[in-house]
Formats: C-alpha cells, structure tokens, sequence
C-alpha cells in the first residue's frame, strides 16, 4: 500500500497557515516517505523535524499508521495521547487495484491547499492517525489519514486538552475529495513500513 504524502508549499506558507513565528526548519524533499524527516507543529505553533514512523520493539519496520477506532485500546499508541501534534500536507498517495495492474492516485482535500494531519509524537519520531475513508475516495482505498478540520488543530495540540474531547475530529473528511491519476505507473517494491498509511 502507498505510505507517502506531500508537502509542496513555502515555509511562509506554513507560517500564515499554521501561525509559526518562526521560519519552520525544512524537509530535503517534498515527497514524504517512511523514515524521512518532515515538518510536524505542536502546542504553541512551535515547528520541527520528526521522523515519519514510530520505532516498535517487534519490528524493526517503523509504524507509520495509528487506527482512530483503537487509539485508546492500544499500547503503542495509548501513551502517546497526551503528545499529539499536526503534520502539514498538501496531499497524498494511495494505489489502485484495475484491470491493467495498479495506479497511483493522487488524493487531496478538494477545499484545502495546506492541511493538516492528526499525529502522534513518541520522541522524534511521529505516526498518522487514520480513519475510514471519505464517501468520495471510498473506491480508491477504504482508509485515509485524517485530515483535521482547521477550527479543531489547536484542541488536537493541547496537551491540556483530554483525548476523549478531541475524538470527534477523528473522522472521514467532511468535504469533498480529489483523486487524481499519476503518470508513474510502478508500484514500489517491499515494504518499507509497518501497515501502511490508510491502515
């Protein structure tokens, strides 16, 4: 399964979006894929670089996807409710099963440029909090990371803020979403991760 999403905008982007004071530091690249660097945003607009993909002791693949249903039932992940942060976007991947093999799709929210994933932060490392997918992308995969909606980001970065207040943000996004097909037809080979990013 695809396990990589996108960045594409400026830092001042990310600065008026996300009200940085401070020039965030910057990925190599804007293709994000597990165990790379890119930018995540905590409490108090406060920017970095995290490792995309939590280190587990039963295997040595990192585990880049946390299921919203199971959050608080999961010990991986139920320490780490107190330690959530954003993970800007500008969209992601997934692959298509058809007739002549698979295809890579392009999926963003169709009423935002730059958005924001839940996550959750254990140390420099981060994962992406995933729910079923929107109705408009249900026939590209059945999971999609969420995508927070604006008014809820800074309730999802409070650590003062209880997770049970936050779980209703964890849900299919409520607008429309674009996919779009890619022109690489190649799927990468292995698996580079844990579960992928819509598990």
């Amino acid at each position: 399964m695809c396990s990589r999403f996108d960045l594409k905008q400026t830092p001042q982007d990310l600065m008026s979006r996300f009200g940085l004071t401070v020039p965030p530091p910057w990925p190599n690249r804007p293709e994000v894929r597990p165990t790379d660097f890119t930018l995540v945003v905590g409490p108090g607009g406060q920017g970095r670089l995290a490792r995309f993909g939590l280190e587990v002791e039963w295997d040595k693949r990192p585990l880049i996807n946390a299921r919203a249903e199971t959050l608080a039932q999961r010990p991986a992940f139920r320490r780490l409710l107190g330690r959530r942060v954003l993970v800007p976007a500008s969209g992601w991947w997934e692959w298509r099963d058809g007739p002549h093999g698979k295809t890579r799709m392009r999926l963003e929210p169709a009423d935002a440029g730059l958005f924001a994933f839940a996550g959750l932060m254990d140390g420099d490392h981060f994962a992406v909090v995933t729910c079923a997918s929107a109705p408009s992308i249900a026939h590209v995969h059945d999971r999609m990371p969420v995508v927070l909606p604006p008014e809820a980001e800074a309730a999802w970065v409070d650590p003062l803020v209880p997770f049970e207040q936050v779980i209703p943000a964890l849900s299919p996004h409520a607008g429309e979403v674009t996919a779009l097909v890619e022109a690489d037809p190649a799927k990468p080979k292995g698996r580079s991760a844990q579960g992928d990013l819509f598990g």
